[in-house]
């Protein structure tokens, strides 16, 4: 299962997106809700707004819990791709 992230700050606040066929899995989708994302249908995808440290553990717990590929938006800034450690 593979999800996509991405990241900016629009109006100065840190935009966290998640998107990918993963997202499409029920307990993803469930983790993400309780999460505080909420789906937004223009950007087909699921949006929160976390600090770094704060969406790297959400991507990391779907990494390690939830078996999920992790990749950067093909195309994002450089300064904005997360570390996520090794396994």
């Amino acid at each position: 299962m593979k999800i996509s992230y991405s990241r900016g700050f629009p109006y100065g606040a840190p935009l966290a997106t998640i998107r990918g066929g993963a997202t499409k899995a029920p307990e993803i989708r469930e983790y993400l809700k309780n999460r505080g994302f909420i789906w937004n249908p223009a950007r087909f995808g699921w949006e929160h707004y976390l600090d770094r440290e704060d969406f790297t553990a959400v991507l990391v717990t779907l990494r390690d819990e939830y078996d999920c590929e992790i990749v950067p938006k093909a195309g994002m800034d450089s300064n904005y791709i997360l570390d996520l450690g090794g396994r």
